[in-house]
């Protein structure tokens, strides 16, 4: 993708120089040409947008242009390269002794008008060829887009335990128990006493409501047992920078807003560590 976005970046200026008065196209050419500097600016908006997708979503479609916008840019501005020297007179020190004869009565300034015309006809030829593949590329894209009906839905990832740190714990049937009896192995005990680090499990298959049970007990201890808390869900492929600067936020009670988004995760588990220094 950046290819093509960088072959449209060089294209685009050079398209938008030939219609200066210094090359003297005629007016059916200037608007074919117009028409090129529209379409390929349509096409880099296009390509700005979907550089915004990651790239596992990006259509077999859609890359395939790209390589087609990408080739065909090459082409344009090899077209113009070489219409833009072709249009240069030669300098006077590049002429032959003979030439510089002849360029004194006149005869060079005429040969010169006739290979101009010739090479205004001939850029007018490939612009009319470039316009024709500009339109094959658009209609191949849309001719070859997928409906989007036919296509199969797209399944989102979204981590069960999220649902559960929302579902009402009244909702479920003897949760009572489990959490009470959950509450007693963080309040009492030797580890308790002795304020040393304790990790509880909670086990089982999924759906039972490990999440919910999890979510209950740490409502009701709220701040009665620990200076700061945190909730946060960890899946199977957790975002580590989302998740400490989710417990980051929480603990600093709104002292740190953005939780240290847009710091490194160095600097964030620094951050905690702060936090957490002189609490419980």
């Amino acid at each position: 993708m950046e290819l093509a976005k960088a072959a449209l970046s060089s294209l685009i200026p050079k398209l938008g120089s030939l219609l200066s008065a210094e090359y003297n196209l005629q007016k059916g050419v200037r608007g074919e040409i117009r028409f090129l500097e529209c379409e390929m600016k349509s096409m880099q908006a296009a390509l700005e947008d979907l550089s915004e997708l990651p790239a596992d979503q990006i259509s077999h479609t859609n890359k395939l242009w790209m390589r087609d916008l990408r080739e065909l840019s090459y082409d344009i501005e090899d077209s113009v390269d070489a219409f833009m020297v072709r249009v240069d007179s030669p300098k006077p020190h590049s002429l032959t002794g003979f030439r510089r004869f002849i360029d004194k009565i006149g005869i060079i300034g005429e040969v010169n008008l006739v290979r101009k015309a010739k090479i205004r006809h001939r850029i007018a030829m490939d612009i009319e060829d470039i316009k024709t593949r500009v339109k094959d590329v658009s209609e191949r894209r849309e001719r070859y887009r997928p409906d989007v009906t036919m296509l199969p839905e797209r399944k989102l990832n979204i981590d069960p335990r999220v649902i559960g740190m929302f579902e009402e714990a009244n909702r479920l049937v003897g949760i009572d128990g489990p959490a009470e009896k959950l509450t007693n192995m963080l309040t009492q005990g030797d580890s308790i006493q002795k304020q040393k680090l304790m990790v509880a499990s909670i086990v089982g298959v999924g759906g039972l409501g490990k999440t919910t049970l999890a979510n209950k007990v740490y409502k009701k201890l709220g701040g009665q047992l620990f200076q700061c808390q945190a909730f946060v869900s960890v899946s199977l492929k957790p975002d580590m920078k989302n998740i400490l600067c989710s417990i980051l936020r929480q603990i600093s009670r709104g002292k740190c807003k953005d939780g240290g988004e847009n710091d490194p995760v160095e600097v964030v588990i620094q951050n905690i560590r702060d936090c957490l220094s002189d609490k419980r």
